[in-house]
């Protein structure tokens, strides 16, 4: 693992690598589905914090990611299983999800 970086897939910004013709064709999707992820980000404005188009889907239509900095969904999982004092403070544990639509 010399000179590699690990990197969690389930947060937002994973980079696949890519050469220079599916980079554009991508590009072109991008713009092509700019309407649709406005208008789901709309209809899931608070549950979501963004929603856009991704290359890391494969067989499902769309994933639900955390943000780059954020918590895991296990990390946050866990710690809803801790026994606190009171249930307020949860709400600022958990992130507001990203999601990710297949082309």
């Amino acid at each position: 693992y010399a000179g590699k970086n690990l990197v969690s897939v389930t947060k937002e910004g994973v980079e696949l690598p890519e050469d220079e013709d599916v980079k554009k064709k991508f590009e072109e999707e991008k713009a092509t589905y700019e309407g649709l992820c406005k208008v789901m980000k709309d209809i899931l404005d608070n549950k979501v914090e963004n929603v856009c188009v991704s290359q890391r889907l494969v067989s499902s239509p769309c994933c639900i990611v955390t943000s780059q900095y954020g918590w895991t969904a296990n990390m946050e999982r866990i710690i809803k299983a801790q026994t606190l004092k009171d249930n307020s403070s949860l709400k600022y544990i958990a992130a507001k999800k990203h999601m990710e639509l297949k082309p």
